[in-house]
């Protein structure tokens, strides 16, 4: 063979090999694939109150949609409202400061009079005039006493206003009541389960990829998601949706080698329940 043909066949080989194998444009996305993906719920809450008590109220029943800062459970508050209303009624009562700022008012009208009379008769002993001296001192002292007491009035009417919401439950979001543990006149401790919580608005895709693909998925990677359930054939499985990559893991399964990654998306009409199983595509920019 000579030089000339053994370059044609060297350069040829290559060429042959390269043209079979896929190929994906400069700039153009790359996709990985994860055909067995679980859907979980982001965000689920068991309510507890936060003291001992009776169950006074609970507002809601499975089912039944909150909206965020709702009241959804009451313990009985009587004792609370009684003691609010007591602090309430002390943090509005400025008599003492307006009694102590007349009683200085006239204490220092006192001291000057007899300091200008004693300028022209020299009738009064200083230590007399010491004493009114002292006296209109004193009243500048309890308006400040006075000013102070009213500041702590305020404070615990803060305290009673806070420990009065101890009794309420408040929905730290909008959701979904679920369950409902605990009904009117019931007895709880405090940190027993009332009420359980459910956003379904948004879901956490959970699945698995290789090693070999893991450093390419970054967060924020947009996915494309839909339903795969093996063990039922669900007329929603054709409706796609879209979300971005929330979670990638630092570790490796040591025995799969594999590691976790999450995706959230928007979960429209709720049709991505959580349990079923999806399937994730992770876009990729090359």
């Amino acid at each position: 063979m000579s030089k000339r043909m053994l370059w044609l066949v060297c350069w040829a080989i290559p060429a042959i090999v390269a043209a079979g194998e896929p190929r994906t444009a400069p700039g153009g996305p790359r996709e990985i694939r994860l055909p067995d993906c679980r859907i979980a719920l982001i965000r689920q809450v068991t309510l507890a109150c936060d003291r001992p008590g009776v169950v006074k109220s609970v507002e809601f029943r499975e089912g039944d949609a909150i909206e965020a800062r709702q009241q959804v459970v009451l313990i009985a508050d009587e004792v609370a409202r009684a003691n609010l209303a007591i602090a309430e009624k002390k943090a509005s009562n400025d008599v003492d400061v307006r009694f102590s700022e007349k009683a200085r008012d006239v204490a220092e009208v006192e001291y000057q009079k007899n300091v200008e009379a004693n300028k022209t008769t020299k009738a009064i002993a200083p230590l007399e005039i010491e004493k009114l001296k002292l006296a209109a001192d004193k009243g500048v002292l309890a308006i400040e006493q006075a000013k102070n007491e009213l500041a702590l009035n305020k404070l615990a009417e803060n305290q009673a206003r806070a420990e009065l919401a101890t009794y309420s439950v408040i929905a730290p979001f909008s959701g979904v009541v679920t369950r409902v543990y605990k009904h009117p006149g019931e007895a709880v401790r405090q940190g027993d389960p009332i009420l359980e919580l459910v956003n379904i608005d948004r879901v956490r895709i959970e699945g698995r990829v290789s090693l070999a693909d893991v450093r390419a998925i970054k967060l924020k990677h947009k996915v494309r998601v839909k339903l795969n359930d093996p063990d039922f054939d669900l007329p929603e499985e054709s409706e796609p949706f879209v979300g971005r990559v929330t979670f990638v893991d630092v570790t490796v399964d040591p025995v799969t080698r594999e590691t976790r990654v999450w995706a959230e998306v928007e979960n429209r009409d709720n049709i991505l329940r959580a349990g079923l199983m999806a399937e994730m595509v992770i876009e990729i920019a090359e």
